[in-house]
């Protein structure tokens, strides 16, 4: 993907494309209202991978996709807690939901949500039985 440009713009060119996406998006749903304040975040956001690019460090390396096993065992170890994070903020709203009496089916919506993406991460991400003694035989 966008291998004609060098490492340091791909991100850069990446985010003022689908920046001007949303802005065009914008300027036809709310008018060029939305062009003030899309625009600029996109210019930032654009400058600060730019400027993130430039740098040789972890910070740079994860969130350009350039890291490597310890800083992708990183990640994964952040999104894990994000998730646990998550669900944990699901099930207190949901709990102040029914204390407070407020409506409670957007709520109600997101309580399982946590315990279904573990079962469906737990079918995608398991251990398949023979799968490696398949790829020995070849």
């Amino acid at each position: 993907m966008m291998k004609f440009l060098p490492p340091r713009l791909r991100m850069p060119v990446q985010m003022l494309v689908v920046g001007g996406v949303g802005t065009v998006i914008g300027v036809i749903v709310w008018g060029w209202v939305a062009a003030v304040t899309i625009l600029p975040f996109t210019l930032i956001v654009a400058a600060w991978y730019y400027v993130l690019g430039g740098t040789d460090g972890d910070v740079a390396a994860m969130v350009l996709g350039r890291g490597d096993e310890r800083q992708a065992y990183r990640r994964l170890r952040m999104q894990a807690l994000m998730g646990q994070v998550m669900s944990v903020a699901v099930g207190v709203t949901f709990i102040v939901a029914v204390a407070t009496k407020t409506t409670l089916w957007p709520f109600a919506v997101l309580v399982p949500l946590p315990v279904l993406s573990l079962v469906v991460g737990g079918l995608i991400y398991r251990e398949h039985p023979g799968a490696g003694e398949q790829h020995a035989g070849h």
